[in-house]
């Protein structure tokens, strides 16, 4: 069940919310939240279910296990614990791709929706537990509830543990949660609605594209396209989170208006950078050891990190292209990167990830390299051509609302609106908004909204 499916918009959400606020014990609701979560993720296929209730038993019973353990059996216990649970994602997620290469059938397991991000987000409560930055959660039902919490088990934010565990047990919605929490869906709805899908038709129909500027309308497209739909999910999935109670981290920060590679993940899929960090990079040794083991902790993050989105080898040449670059931004081009000018540090960096995103869309690394020749007038059949021109007519004024809008002006004009204006200003938000959602609901209807990009990951 998507969040942009009409039964899911007009049925399911209301409903839960309407029953959330009926029920007064946090116990009950927090039964309520689970049960609700399970079914949302049961519409995706029972056997995805099974897999989510079993994990979330194995490591309920691990980390109460690994508790009251000495140190050399909790280490045991985690490392247990932890290698089940990768087994069962790289079965299911890696094992078709690896048997394809080697020119074996694959098994066509079917794909549990969300399982790299309901699998992260239990590798860090595993390993918040082994470091007892907190103690193991002693209620399977708030376990349960943090796994999967139906806004964000099918696509994050990947929260850790830490981040939610005071509120599994403790919270409270008020009035600025429920207008910060719908502000914030509205503004999600609309990125993917309006933004995402509308660049999405671009993208498909300049795929067999020769030309220059066609080339690299289809590398903007789905630049944009990828931005609005990733972020717009997360906006909608933390909007419905406050509604519950549960203030779920940022995701997303305007990635398009960083100065620098790293600037960039900081910015971008926040929480996915921040759990690498905090799990992988940090525990590696980070920095503090010297530069050979710097290279080398960096490289594996960036390996890990094309790794998580899939087997293809576009994933793992993403992920080493990203490494690379954030190798050669801190130990060459840093420092002659600050003495540019801010737009034009702003526009290398917005091209850089151009051209990673490349890799991140193409079905294999061949198409890859082709499109980023042509990308540089290498293979080309002209400069443009007629389909060229007709999609940058029609869909020119949704470039320009996605260059500002991804740049933040929005959120400017939005707020000197409300610091002029106050409650007349509240007032015409609303209305815009409202008018917004009217907007999305009727290309709903229409049938021209599209999934969301990351079911896939």
């Amino acid at each position: 069940m998507s969040f942009t499916n009409l039964l899911f918009l007009t049925a399911f959400l209301p409903v839960s919310v309407v029953l959330y606020q009926m029920v007064k014990s946090e116990k009950a609701r927090n039964i309520l939240l689970v049960i609700l979560s399970w079914l949302f993720y049961a519409w995706a296929g029972i056997q995805g279910l099974v897999l989510l209730l079993i994990e979330t038993c194995w490591i309920w019973f691990a980390a109460r296990a690994m508790n009251d353990e000495e140190q050399s059996r909790r280490k045991a216990l985690f490392w247990t614990a932890t290698g089940f649970i990768l087994v069962i994602l790289v079965l299911y997620k890696y094992l078709d791709p690896l048997l394809q290469a080697c020119g074996l059938q694959a098994l066509e397991l079917p794909f549990p929706l969300g399982i790299s991000f309901y699998t992260f987000s239990a590798l860090s409560y595993l390993a918040d537990v082994y470091s007892r930055r907190c103690k193991a959660q002693d209620s399977f039902l708030k376990l349960a509830l943090y796994l999967a919490f139906f806004p964000k088990v099918a696509q994050g934010p990947i929260v850790q543990y830490h981040q939610l565990e005071q509120e599994l047990s403790d919270r409270t919605v008020t009035f600025q949660d429920r207008g910060t929490g719908t502000l914030k869906f509205a503004k999600g709805l609309a990125k993917k609605v309006i933004l995402a899908d509308g660049l999405e038709k671009v993208f498909f129909a300049l795929q067999g594209n020769t030309t220059l500027t066609g080339t690299w309308l289809l590398s903007l497209a789905y630049t944009f396209q990828l931005y609005f739909d990733f972020s717009g999910y997360s906006d909608m999935a933390i909007g419905m989170g406050r509604w519950f109670g549960f203030h779920i981290p940022e995701n997303f920060n305007h990635p398009y208006r960083s100065v620098s590679v790293r600037d960039f993940w900081r910015r971008w899929h926040i929480a996915l950078s921040s759990w690498f960090r905090d799990y992988v990079y940090i525990p590696l040794g980070g920095s503090r050891e010297g530069r050979n083991i710097l290279v080398r902790n960096l490289l594996i993050v960036w390996l890990l990190t094309g790794l998580w989105h899939g087997g293809n080898l576009t994933y793992i040449a993403w992920g080493l292209y990203y490494g690379l670059l954030i190798m050669a931004e801190r130990f060459w081009t840093g420092k002659w990167l600050e003495k540019l000018p801010y737009w034009v540090r702003v526009l290398l960096v917005f091209v850089m990830a151009n051209i990673g995103w490349v890799f991140f869309a193409a079905p294999d690394l061949v198409t890859a390299f082709q499109r980023l020749g042509r990308m540089t007038g290498i293979g080309i059949t002209g400069l443009t051509d007629e389909q060229t021109l007709f999609w940058l007519r029609t869909y020119a004024l949704l470039f320009v609302a996605a260059i500002v809008t991804s740049g933040g002006l929005y959120q400017q004009v939005q707020d000197r609106i409300l610091q002029r204006w106050k409650m007349n200003g509240v007032i015409g938000l609303a209305v815009f908004w409202t008018l917004i959602l009217l907007v999305c609901l009727a290309a709903m209807v229409a049938g021209t909204s599209r999934t969301f990009l990351y079911f896939a990951f």
